[in-house]
């Protein structure tokens, strides 16, 4: 492997460990009991996320509504996220 070849492969493992895997506290967002999430909201995101297995949530703004997001890990450790109005709407699944 060349120096050039070395450099490029560790500002690319840089990059990513700095960029996370969207783990950590949304920017402004409150944290919120996983337990008071709406049990109608909780079963949403476990049938658009099935398997995972859901410890934190946030409420946060949407458009300026008020939202959740709910987030867990699989099996193999990967967070997973799934961002939801108050009326049950998906707006986002990472």
């Amino acid at each position: 492997m060349t120096t050039k070849n070395r450099i490029q492969s560790s500002v690319f493992i840089m990059l990513a460990l700095v960029s996370g895997c969207g783990e950590g506290k949304p920017d402004g967002d409150e944290v919120v009991p996983i337990a008071s999430i709406p049990v109608n909201l909780m079963e949403i995101a476990k049938k658009e996320l099935p398997g995972i297995n859901f410890t934190e949530a946030f409420k946060m703004k949407v458009d300026g509504k008020d939202a959740f997001e709910i987030r867990g890990k699989d099996k193999r450790g990967k967070v997973r996220e799934i961002e939801l109005s108050l009326t049950g709407e998906v707006l986002e699944i990472e």
